[in-house]
């Protein structure tokens, strides 16, 4: 016979383990936000770049901070991000069926990247080129129809080939791939951890960039980024294993990233060989493989991964804590991340046109930016059936709980609110276009 004090304990313990299944990295989300919003600064830095030099190209030592700066987050700012994309989807596939994370996957991330094709970026003005390059493999960068939208297309379509591996660690917690990652994360001093991944980074380097230069997603950075994002679906699945090694080994990585970074920009800027941190070489007339390009893959590999390890370690350190706004900003990384290159180029043409320095244009053009990116989700965050299409979860049940509607209680009111959201979407969409082509006008004068 079962006591009831023993139903109790069997109630508590499975309460227990019903939360921990649903325990939230606040740390992650944390690093997801800032690593956003470092992406609209950055952006806005590179993309203005050319205010910097005059007709003649002049150089001035003193932007060499700010070149090594944007040189260097360029390595490992999108690598972060997919590895943060698979700890995410660890944890979304806990609680989902591999056909229900495929069908989440499609609406998620496919509806805001057809959306953003055909709308965003002009394609029903064409519907078959931009159909075709959208089925093309590495159409490109200059002829992606997806623009910036690249992200989502990879993380789509790693998401599908993946999903084997995701249902195999689900379905099979202390299997053999969740325990040679256990091992790897177990060996002495986080030698697995700091080593491994970098290794394999480095092959990919080896074997794929001397053919292509890589270019946002494509050629030999396709399968580098899909890498990131099963190790980072790896290490979460590996639970406790992975933060506690991240503890073990932050002070040594905190010592060598620096060391790195200065290694990894002397020889990108110091090599004979053009774009050997990018690829491509081989079409310029240099071997395909010599000791200089494998130690520069090696390098890079190792380069990036310790700043993901880096910004990991210390963000569990200090950033895993609830915070009001958090579950807010999160919502807004998707929608302000779809909209915020449309809102990049205006003022950048605008500013430089007038004749604002780089510096000052940098400022005052970013900070229009966040702005206009999170006035942009304020709207379309209350317009339901605009949801979808920028990538916000949920419908008129959370639409209702947002200023105003929280406030009526008259329903007819509601409903013509609504509608007034929908317009001023629509309005918004039509803004994003105008500002898209009055970029290039202003570029082309």
């Amino acid at each position: 016979m079962i006591s009831q004090s023993d139903n109790f304990i069997y109630l508590l313990i499975y309460a227990l383990t019903m939360e921990s299944s649903k325990i939230r990295r606040y740390d992650i989300d944390w690093l997801r936000v800032i690593l956003f919003a470092l992406l609209i600064w950055f952006h806005y830095a590179a993309f203005s770049l050319g205010q910097l030099f005059d007709g003649e190209t002049t150089f001035e030592v003193l932007n060499i901070p700010l070149f090594f700066i944007i040189a260097v987050m360029h390595q490992w700012r999108l690598a972060a991000l997919f590895v943060i994309s698979g700890m995410g989807t660890a944890f979304a596939f806990r609680r989902r069926s591999w056909h229900q994370y495929i069908r989440e996957r499609g609406i998620r991330l496919g509806i805001p990247l057809i959306f953003g094709i055909y709308i965003l970026f002009f394609g029903i003005f064409n519907i078959k080129d931009a159909t075709e390059l959208l089925f093309s493999i590495f159409p490109g960068s200059g002829r992606m129809p997806y623009g910036h939208l690249w992200f989502i297309y990879n993380l789509l379509i790693y998401s599908v080939l993946l999903t084997p591996i995701f249902a195999h660690v689900k379905n099979s917690p202390d299997g053999i791939v969740v325990r040679l990652v256990r091992a790897v994360l177990s060996t002495k001093w986080g030698i697995g951890i700091l080593f491994l991944p970098p290794l394999i980074l480095a092959i990919n380097g080896i074997m794929f960039k001397p053919w292509e230069f890589g270019e946002v997603g494509m050629w030999w950075e396709f399968p580098r980024y899909l890498i990131y994002f099963l190790l980072g679906f790896l290490l979460i699945s590996a639970k406790e294993e992975y933060f506690s090694v991240l503890d073990s080994i932050r002070i040594p990585v905190t010592i060598f990233t620096p060391i790195l970074a200065i290694l990894w920009f002397s020889v990108n800027e110091g090599s004979e060989i053009p774009s050997i941190m990018e690829g491509g070489w081989v079409k310029r007339g240099y071997p395909a493989f010599t000791g200089e390009t494998i130690v520069a893959s090696f390098i890079q590999s190792f380069h990036s991964w310790f700043w993901c390890l880096l910004i990991f370690s210390w963000s569990s350190k200090i950033l895993n804590k609830p915070n009001k706004w958090l579950s807010y900003l999160n919502e807004a990384v998707y929608p302000t991340y779809i909209v915020h290159m449309h809102l990049t180029f205006l003022p950048i043409a605008i500013l430089g046109a007038i004749g604002i320095g780089y510096y000052s244009g940098m400022i005052i053009g970013t900070i229009f930016v966040m702005f206009s990116v999170m006035f942009c989700f304020e709207i379309v965050r209350r317009a339901r059936f605009a949801r979808v299409f920028f990538g916000i979860k949920g419908g008129g049940k959370e639409v209702y709980e947002l200023f105003p509607y929280k406030q009526i209680n008259d329903e007819g009111l509601n409903t013509f609110i609504e509608i007034i959201f929908h317009i001023l979407v629509i309005i918004m969409i039509i803004g994003l276009l105008i500002f898209l082509v009055l970029a290039g006008v202003i570029s082309e004068i």
